[in-house]
């Protein structure tokens, strides 16, 4: 006997209450255990094609589908709910690409629609033109031709949660100017297993023992990562001439893609050694616990790819290559650059200055001499220095690098050097392979690194990200750094986590395209989200007070709904403003809700987000506007605080509440 799960069965899970869900999984472990169901009380739900219900307390029951062997997971719900579920569904393999669907069945469908109103004109059409064919290619069921030529802008997102996914992200993209060619589906051999296709394997999955059927239940389904639409597909398992990067929005799966990446390339050669890796700790952590759930019943497998974060990886490196080393802090260099400018160094130049230029030029690109510091290209930071000030500010860092050294200390950009160094010498590197999450805020250091740790390797480098969301530090040539991926990139444009209300207001605050410094360019134009939902709202109040009462209201209704706590954020710009958080999260009497930064809720993802103190004199910063010195690096700082923001809009998937006191932050205005 096979047990097998579905998407739709953690969906619905994932709405029940805490109690319901812990009995939920007990009867789940006993079907793992006995998928025949004896000792429970199993019954077939009657007009439907296979479908049978499971009693899980009075009111609750699981829907399986059997067929054959199979027992399939489908649904759970409260007694009425589920059984009108089964029976509008039907479970078959698409005649013509061979991948097992859900099929809503129209005619039930439509008597339940029969009291929709009727429209006073007629409506434009969108998929008219389009034929059988066509239709069939992208996995459209045949029963529902005729409804999608019926199509208008008025039920677009009424039809397309009635269809399988691919057909809905395939005609999604159409309505939005894209080419239904492009998503033409994996077309199965004769008499191949249905579920094996790739779009079936984003629905269903076989559950090889309790141990990955508790890790399955107790992860939401999307940490599953394991069902990729074939574009996602495509990247993930290609053989690379060289360094690849994977591009796209927030939301359109660069992470799965970076995942799946990892454990294809272990699992095509045994003697690999994969490094996974992203630019913080908890991040790692998060793709540490999705490798763990789709590698479960590959321990061995699992074994040979290394999730950490790239400083932890570079820490552990050169420990076992240098020994321990002790970092410098942010403060023990403003401290040098003050004992420099008490010594009388750097005349004209503030101490804020200094530190930034030190961060984001020399220390970054590892100058050793004034010379270098002169012909630096200042991509990013364009205030040009005279030649008298630039000797005045060389003094202060030549001043503080032999500060460092008497201490013993290394900054970040310097371990790297190191390690880049010993690489050059011909120094192995432990791993034959690197994948790399949210790489558009490595760092000079780190990417010439990365770049010295892959050569030679056609496919020893992988990297995921989005220029859009570069928020950490100046863009720089990644080229000109010894990772070319002209030719190699490939832009995802499917969002599965954000609502197309919230993707689209959120894509508002930034261009249409970002070109990186290689000339390469990452258009977001015809990126579609696959769900609707409700407009983010907009409040702006009249002071602190009335801004945290209309944000405790939204978050009990959040609560209300359903969410749980953990599901719902309250991001703000800057710590000075996480106390006007606290108390909005006091009003709704659950200080269970997710408190953070915009830049540390970076790779998050929550059902609703409150995105707080949008103030004028909050976003953009006052004080990293204070410290600019021309115009150009004005328009860097812009730009950044706008990606920071653009960053705290899509962690929200289904809500967003964007607050402030009047009049608002000046990017607010785009988006309304």
């Amino acid at each position: 006997m096979t047990l097998l799960y579905a998407s739709t069965f953690q969906a619905a899970l994932g709405r029940l209450t805490a109690q319901e869900q812990k009995q939920v999984k007990v009867t789940t472990f006993d079907l793992m255990l006995d998928p025949r169901g004896n000792g429970l009380q199993m019954h077939r739900i009657e007009k439907t094609d296979g479908f049978w219900s499971v009693r899980v307390s009075q009111d609750l029951r699981i829907i399986l589908h059997k067929a054959g062997d199979a027992t399939l997971l489908a649904y759970v719900d409260h007694h009425d709910a589920a059984y009108r579920w089964a029976e509008r569904r039907r479970l078959v393999p698409h005649e013509r690409t061979g991948a097992m669907q859900f099929v809503e069945i129209r005619e039930v469908v439509e008597e339940e629609r029969v009291s929709a109103p009727v429209r006073m004109a007629p409506a434009r059409r969108l998929f008219a033109a389009l034929t059988d064919d066509q239709l069939l290619d992208v996995g459209v069921p045949r029963e529902w031709l005729a409804a999608v030529r019926e199509t208008t802008e008025d039920d677009l997102f009424t039809l397309l949660e009635a269809l399988p996914a691919e057909a809905s992200e395939a005609l999604l993209d159409y309505a939005a100017g894209g080419r239904i060619e492009d998503h033409v589906a994996f077309m199965a051999l004769p008499h191949a297993d249905p579920f094996a296709h790739p779009d079936a394997q984003r629905r269903f999955r076989a559950v090889d023992g309790v141990e990955e059927l508790r890790a399955a239940l107790d992860a939401p389904f999307e940490q599953w990562a394991v069902f990729l639409h074939p574009t996602q597909r495509a990247p993930v398992e290609r053989r690379w001439s060289g360094p690849v990067r994977v591009s796209g929005s927030a939301g359109t799966g660069k992470t799965i893609v970076a995942l799946h990446r990892a454990v294809h390339l272990a699992r095509r050669n045994a003697d690999a050694s994969v490094l996974l890796t992203t630019f913080s700790d908890s991040l790692a952590a998060a793709l540490a616990a999705k490798v763990e759930i789709l590698t479960a019943a590959e321990p061995a497998l699992r074994a040979r790819i290394a999730v950490r974060a790239l400083d932890r990886a570079a820490l552990e490196i050169h420990e076992r290559a240098f020994g321990p080393a002790t970092l410098a802090s942010a403060d023990q260099i403003r401290a040098a650059i003050k004992a420099a400018k008490d010594e009388g160094l750097g005349a004209g130049l503030t101490p804020e200055f200094l530190f930034e230029e030190w961060e984001e030029v020399v220390d970054a690109w590892a100058l050793a001499d004034e010379e270098s510091y002169a012909t630096v290209p200042r991509l990013g930071r364009k205030t040009r220095l005279g030649a008298k000030q630039r000797a005045e500010a060389w003094a202060v860092f030549a001043f503080l690098r032999a500060r460092l050294a008497e201490q013993a200390l290394l900054t970040w950009p310097a371990l790297y050097g190191r390690l880049t160094d010993r690489l050059a010498g011909g120094s192995p590197f432990p791993y034959t392979h690197i994948v790399v999450d949210e790489a558009q805020d490595l760092t000079v250091a780190q990417a010439r690194f990365l770049a010295a740790a892959g050569q030679g390797g056609a496919e020893a480098l992988f990297f995921a990200g989005d220029l859009g969301q570069r928020i950490f530090h100046l863009p720089f040539s990644w080229a000109r750094l010894g990772i070319d991926i002209r030719g190699r990139s490939q832009t995802l444009k499917v969002c599965y986590r954000t609502s197309h209300q919230i993707r689209t207001a959120a894509d508002r605050l930034l261009p249409s395209a970002i070109a990186d410094l290689d000339g390469i360019e990452e258009g977001r134009r015809g990126t579609v989200s696959v769900f609707d939902g409700p407009p983010p709202e907009i409040a702006l109040a009249e002071d602190e007070a009335e801004e945290t009462a209309r944000v405790a209201g939204f978050l009990r209704g959040c609560l209300e709904s359903g969410m749980r706590p953990g599901e719902i954020g309250v991001l703000v710009r800057g710590p000075g403003q996480l106390d006007r958080a606290r108390a909005a999260a006091e009003g709704a009497g659950e200080p269970g809700v997710v408190i953070a930064t915009m830049h540390d809720a970076k790779g998050l993802e929550f059902r609703a987000v409150a995105v707080m103190a949008c103030d004028e004199d909050v976003i953009p910063d006052p004080a990293r506007l204070a410290a600019v010195g021309d115009s150009a690096d004005l328009e860097a700082v812009h730009d950044t605080e706008r990606h920071l923001l653009y960053v705290a809009f899509t962690r929200a998937r289904d809500r967003l509440l964007v607050s402030g006191l009047k009049p608002g932050s000046e990017f607010i205005d785009d988006v309304k």
